[in-house]
């Protein structure tokens, strides 16, 4: 009996069309694939205003216009942003370090982007001076012209500190000095990471499983046995998503992409934000944003296998599958600590948030050993379930515009 009923209520929660799941794959994989190629791939050279040269003319252009090596920086003034985490970078690296002693005319800065939010400040502020929003590693800043990309770095700056050491008195020099653009960026403000957290965590989908599952062992097993396995399937969810939280904003890390990923990341949120809205608006029995209908034969298999190592798979494919829910509002998060803070507080800002995402699955779990029946939280759930759509999907929109205004205003 409890098998059936727990089958059906199951059911009632993993309907879900396939078109907002293409969506989230599409662009993940696209942000990937972008994160992967494109950017260490780019290698391009561009004057102050943003308009890009060819290559195999950089050398008549720069002595038939003064103006290329001159006027932002300083003659001889070089300024290198590199990731500790790029192969390109490395490259580039590697040539610094046998160019500079024979070059002591260059005045070089570095700037590792990696782990240090003062340095993307930084590059920030020298993108827009030169207007480049989207500029990646490994990339130099020399007079008005930049060059993107360790190959270009290697043939051309040569010629062009040898130009502006020739040309130096030519120019009408208009500095620009970054450290009087430098700003502390704000503190993300711990009670959003804690209320983001929360918010997600009262999503349908994890209450779902785990209230089917403690309908079952109800029965069944020892209100020993019913913690521990509750506690299990609980850590395995706090696992997968505090270890995904943290492999993605690694790779924004990495890849320096901290533009790309909060682009894609807000235009999830705000579909995401309008679909949930959408199914709070029009009552429906198959809500849009749901665990996939395709995976409930294989939870609920091995949900009734009732032993610990199924309880911490079954929290470890919640996890996985749960994402088309709320994974939105993680996203929206994960985008805010890349763009301000630095490994160590990305750490905590992770681990307070996904601490947040479990308490209110700690709260049931707790409730039900001390005497509340597991169907009354079900009824709750589903009686509540359109006010926390629509809640989740007006925070979603909010996040969404956010974000977007940040990148893109």
């Amino acid at each position: 009996m409890y098998s059936n009923s727990s089958a059906i209520l199951l059911k009632s929660e993993t309907k879900t069309t396939k078109s907002y799941t293409r969506i989230v794959t599409a662009g993940v994989c696209i942000f990937i694939l972008l994160t992967l190629f494109i950017i260490p791939a780019s290698a391009e050279i561009y004057t102050a205003n943003g308009t890009q040269i060819p290559s195999e003319s950089l050398s008549d252009l720069i002595r038939s216009d003064p103006s290329l090596i001159s006027g932002n920086l300083h003659p001889g003034e070089v300024v290198f942003f590199t990731n500790s985490h790029c192969g390109a970078c490395h490259d580039a690296e590697e040539f610094f370090h046998k160019f500079s002693p024979n070059h002591p005319e260059m005045n070089l800065k570095t700037y590792d982007l990696f782990n240090s939010t003062e340095n993307r400040t930084a590059f920030t502020a020298y993108k827009k001076q030169y207007h480049l929003e989207h500029l990646s590693t490994p990339s130099i800043m020399v007079g008005n012209l930049t060059l993107e990309g360790s190959d270009d770095i290697r043939t051309h700056l040569g010629d062009i500190l040898s130009v502006q050491k020739d040309q130096k008195s030519s120019g009408v020099f208009d500095f620009f000095n970054p450290s009087g653009h430098l700003t502390d960026k704000e503190e993300i403000p711990l009670l959003l990471i804690i209320g983001a957290g929360l918010l997600d965590g009262i999503n349908p989908c994890a209450f779902a499983v785990l209230i089917i599952m403690l309908v079952n062992m109800m029965a069944q097993k020892s209100r020993r046995a019913i913690l521990v396995t509750g506690l299990i399937y609980t850590g395995a969810v706090f696992v997968f998503y505090f270890l995904s939280g943290l492999g993605i904003f690694s790779v924004i890390q990495t890849t320096g992409a901290t533009t790309l990923f909060s682009i894609v990341a807000g235009s999830i949120a705000l579909v995401a934000g309008i679909i949930m809205i959408k199914d709070a608006l029009i009552p429906t029995d198959k809500p849009t944003l749901a665990i996939p209908s395709s995976q409930t034969g294989r939870i609920s298999r091995i949900m009734n296998m009732a032993t610990l190592p199924a309880a911490f798979l079954l929290g470890i494919l919640v996890g996985m599958f749960e994402l088309p829910c709320t994974g939105g509002i993680y996203l929206s998060i994960i985008s805010m600590i890349s763009m301000r803070v630095d490994l160590m507080q990305s750490l905590m800002y992770l681990l307070v948030y996904n601490l947040a995402f479990v308490l209110p699955l700690v709260i049931i779990l707790v409730l039900v050993l001390f005497g509340l029946p597991p169907e009354r939280v079900n009824e709750w759930r589903l009686e509540k379930r359109r006010a926390l759509r629509g809640v989740i999907g007006i925070v979603l929109i909010i996040f969404a515009c956010y974000i977007l205004y940040e990148v893109l205003g």
